[in-house]
Parts: structure tokens; C-alpha cells; sequence
């Protein structure tokens, strides 16, 4: 069974978006920057490629948390159903499955879906025109949460890594904001550090709880890629493509990719894979 540290994020507010493991990286070596400087900054960037990993950001709902619908199970919803196309249809349409669920999705075994604790919504904002003085009105996506739900994510590491670097860092973000905007209100949360355990099969394979960018494209079993982009010090980063939350892979830990931006330092993504042991399917090994 593993067991790994869940970073509970208390939301103050609506949220931008729900976070992968890449903003979430980049955030937290921004707020080491800011805490400790750049010497620091490039030792905790150091550590973490070493030995310290994250996975990107889930909802939770009271002490239920969710996860990724693995795509070892997308493949195989007929069998696991017996061909029942409204339960299949149903499952399908969830991003996110809660962790009891996730467990037996993950040796295909049959499980239940919940709805998910939150929804996207368009949040009108009023702009005014600096000359004219005219107003209008324009919209703003974010994510809101249910009463009692919110955000969090696992990590996996040396505990003195996470209590110098981590855990300050979660503290700063929680007044400053993840993910843009947050002088408006939006990403500011409470810290909670807590422990999430997964019962893991022997398996013959991995489900990424991260976006990974593979050692060895051999390691990929069934996977869905997205290209990840973003800012980083108010310049955009080129956007590269990541295997995505899910994802069905061999032993393979991914990797940091190294950005060269025009900054007086380098910028890093979060190439590095969470991986959870599981059963994939036979015909696609």
C-alpha cells in the first residue's frame, strides 16, 4: 500500500483552473525564489529531480479525496461492465473517480463514479476604458468548489526536503495565489498537510498521477498527450508535449526539461512522472 502526503488546498475563493503538476512545480520554485533566493532556488530544483516528486492537482470533498480516471480502465469499460452501455456511458464522463474507485479501476476490477465536487463557471468582471470612461462587460472561467471540497495534491520524498522547501513554500502560494490573478481573489487557499493512502496491485504497469515527459517512448502502454505551455517571469514558454494524467506507462520517471527563456537563470518543467503500480490490459502490453 503506498503511502504519501496530501497537500490540501483550502480554497478562499474560486480557482483559475485546477492545477497540474507543472504549475504547481513552477509555482513552488517561484516561492522558494522568493524565500530563499536564487542559490536555494537552484538547490531545490536540484533535490527535487533527484528524489522528490509531485503529482498534479485533484478535488476533494470532505475526507474523500479523487483521482484521474486511468486509462487502463478506459480501455476495458466493456469487460469491467459486461457490456452495460449506461454504466459505461456514465463512467466515461468523469474526469475524476473517487480514490475507493480508482483502487479497483486501477486491476480492472468493477467501481462506482460520484459526481465531481466542483464546476466551471463564467464569472462576470466590468473592464472601463481609461480615456472614454466606458464600461463593458466581459467573462472569466473558474472553478468552484462544493461546501467543504477543494484541491490537493501527493507528494512523495524525503520528509526535510518537503519541510524546507515544500511546506513553506504551500504557505506563501496560499496568500499569493496559484495560477494567475491572484490580487483578484482567485487560486488563495489554506494550507492542510495530511496523509492519503493507496491500496497499489502488484501490477504489471504504472498510472501517472503527473503529466510525464518519458525517458523511453517504449515505456507508453495507452496514453493521452497534450501540449503544456505557459508564463514564467512574464515570458511564455514553449509549449511541450507531455503524456497526461491517467496514462498507462512501464517503470520510466520522466524528466525535468530545461527552458532557456532569456532570463539570468534557467526555467524548469515538471517532466517527472507519479507513478501508481496497476494492471493493464493484455492485448496492450
Amino acid at each position: 500500500m503506498g503511502k504519501y502526503l496530501a497537500i490540501k488546498m483550502i480554497p478562499k475563493g474560486p480557482f483559475r483552473e485546477i492545477p497540474k503538476a507543472t504549475t504547481l512545480f513552477g509555482a513552488i520554485a517561484n516561492a522558494v525564489r522568493e524565500i530563499y533566493g536564487g542559490y536555494e532556488t537552484e538547490k531545490f530544483i536540484r533535490e527535487f529531480s533527484e528524489k522528490a516528486r509531485i503529482s498534479s492537482a485533484f478535488p476533494y470533498l470532505g475526507e474523500e479525496y479523487f483521482l484521474p480516471f486511468p486509462l487502463n480502465a478506459e480501455a476495458s469499460l466493456y469487460e469491467i461492465f459486461k457490456g452495460d452501455i449506461s454504466k459505461i456511458k456514465e463512467t466515461r464522463e468523469k474526469p475524476y473517480i473517487p480514490l475507493d474507485a480508482f483502487e479497483k479501476a486501477i486491476r480492472l476490477q468493477e467501481f462506482t463514479v460520484k459526481d465531481i465536487p466542483y464546476k466551471r463557471v463564467e464569472i462576470p468582471k466590468v473592464s472601463l476604458d481609461r480615456v472614454s470612461q466606458d464600461s463593458s462587460i466581459y467573462f472569466w472561467d473558474a472553478v468552484v468548489f462544493k461546501e467543504n471540497g477543494g484541491l490537493y495534491f501527493l507528494y512523495d520524498g524525503p520528509k526535510d526536503f518537503f519541510e524546507r522547501y515544500i511546506g513553506p513554500a504551500m504557505n506563501f502560494l496560499g496568500d499569493h495565489g496559484i495560477g494567475g490573478k491572484g490580487t483578484w481573489g482567485y487560486g488563495l487557499f489554506v494550507p492542510e498537510i495530511t496523509e492519503v493512502y493507496i491500496d497499489e496491485p502488484q501490477g504489471n504497469a504504472f498510472v501517472t498521477l503527473s503529466p510525464m515527459y518519458p525517458r523511453n517512448e517504449n515505456s507508453l502502454i495507452l496514453w493521452k498527450v497534450e501540449k503544456i505551455g505557459g508564463w514564467s517571469w512574464g515570458r511564455r514558454k514553449p509549449k511541450v508535449p507531455m503524456v497526461l494524467e491517467g496514462s498507462v506507462i512501464r517503470d520510466d520517471p520522466g524528466k525535468m526539461i530545461e527552458l532557456d527563456l532569456g532570463l539570468p537563470f534557467k526555467i524548469y518543467v515538471n517532466g517527472k512522472a507519479f507513478p501508481i503500480k496497476a494492471e493493464a490490459p493484455r492485448d496492450a502490453l
